[in-house]
């Protein structure tokens, strides 16, 4: 049976060069961090949109907005309307679940009036909306505060974080400043993995009146039964004075992630990129590290260690080094990755680093340690032990 080189004898070899192994570890940890990052970028993308699907919510949109929300424009009546003419809406507290909305980007100025040329500004999403938007958008929840009343407005738990201000800013009682006019600071909501969590809710009424609308952008409607959208999108087919499409929120959101799918491509890209790199740095630095110690390994050879002993070796000093940095890296993106938000255009979503980014990233820096053996292994496979014990 073949004889192994014992474990301590690559752990002291580790600390023979410590400048060296600790670049090496640096490279892991960067490689690790990066592909958490990344992980948690793609996941957070795609579970926002898919967060705020409703099985049981269709969105009843302009035909001619293809079937853009902020574009589209319903008649103001058409809650009442589908409400009288559609059976099978579900019914919360005696109301029916049908939320007719505006939603639009707006400059948002921080504090009270009257406006400066020199304050900052931040582009801004505003949703007007009715007390029955809560019964819709099951995943909202008031976190402090209560819903808004003329000349208020409800904070996003993501505002604050979207436009990188303190949350001191946003609390209870403050001024913001949009359209014209100067809302309160009434409350704050929640909407865990949703891009809801960024937006700036304020009464339908008023908005309406500030943009000089007498309409809405569009009408959430919950039914019944989750997936039987049957009898509205026949009222749609049969009103064709309203110009309406039915869209389950299963697809409308589905679809908006997949119009961001070249952004994760693109953030796998620059992943890969980042990782290529480092793997052929860490197989130069190995590699190197053996023509260094080619005697020694020579040596070994001669009093009777096979070529995969030694190569075995190699690769648990390599998986020691992939494996610290490793670690190193998850702290780092537990620190600096957890709990940021990421915005899109008027819209934000937060990175949460779970088990999956974890995961994906120490065994990105574990493989790192593995591939970058490859080549030194190969050349120890074929070296030489005469020539090698004659290396200066």
């Amino acid at each position: 049976m073949a004889r192994a080189l014992p474990f301590d004898y690559a752990l002291r070899n580790l600390g023979r060069r410590p400048l060296r192994t600790l670049l090496t570890a640096l490279s892991s940890a960067l490689v690790a961090a990066l592909l958490v990052a990344t992980t948690a970028f793609v996941r957070g993308l795609d579970t926002t949109f898919s967060g705020a699907a409703q099985a049981d919510t269709a969105i009843l949109l302009s035909s001619v907005a293809e079937r853009d929300v902020v574009r589209s424009t319903v008649t103001a009546g058409l809650s009442d309307l589908v409400a009288a003419s559609v059976p099978g809406i579900r019914q919360i507290g005696g109301a029916p679940a049908i939320s007719a909305e505006i939603h639009m980007g707006s400059t948002l100025r921080l504090g009270p009036g009257p406006e400066r040329a020199d304050e900052p500004t931040y582009a801004g999403f505003v949703r007007g909306v009715t007390d029955r938007a809560f019964a819709v958008h099951d995943a909202v929840t008031i976190t402090s505060g209560r819903p808004p009343r003329t000349g208020e407005v409800l904070v996003g738990a993501l505002v604050g974080k979207q436009f990188d201000i303190d949350p001191a800013r946003l609390a209870l009682g403050q001024k913001l400043r949009f359209e014209g006019a100067e809302f309160t600071i009434c409350g704050h909501f929640a909407a865990p993995g949703t891009t809801l969590e960024a937006e700036v809710w304020t009464p339908l009424a008023e908005l309406r009146g500030l943009t000089k609308r007498d309409d809405s952008s569009a009408a959430f409607v919950r039914v019944e039964t989750p997936g039987d959208f049957g009898d509205l999108e026949l009222f749609a087919r049969r009103r064709l004075d309203l110009e309406l499409v039915v869209i389950p929120t299963a697809t409308y959101y589905r679809e908006l992630s997949d119009y961001f799918a070249p952004i994760r491509a693109l953030a796998w890209a620059m992943a890969a990129l980042i990782v290529a790199g480092a793997l052929f740095g860490g197989a130069n630095t190995l590699n190197a590290a053996v023509q260094d110690r080619l005697r020694e390994l020579a040596a070994l050879r001669a009093v009777g260690y096979g070529g995969f002993a030694i190569v075995r070796s190699l690769s648990q000093e390599s998986l020691l080094i992939a494996a610290s940095g490793g670690v190193l890296g998850l702290a780092l993106a537990r620190v600096f990755v957890s709990g940021n938000a990421v915005s899109i255009a008027m819209s934000a979503f937060s990175l949460e680093v779970d088990a999956v980014s974890v995961l994906v990233g120490f065994a990105g820096s574990l493989l790192l340690g593995i591939l970058g053996t490859a080549p030194a292994a190969a050349r120890v496979m074929r070296m030489s032990i005469a020539a090698a014990l004659k290396e200066p």
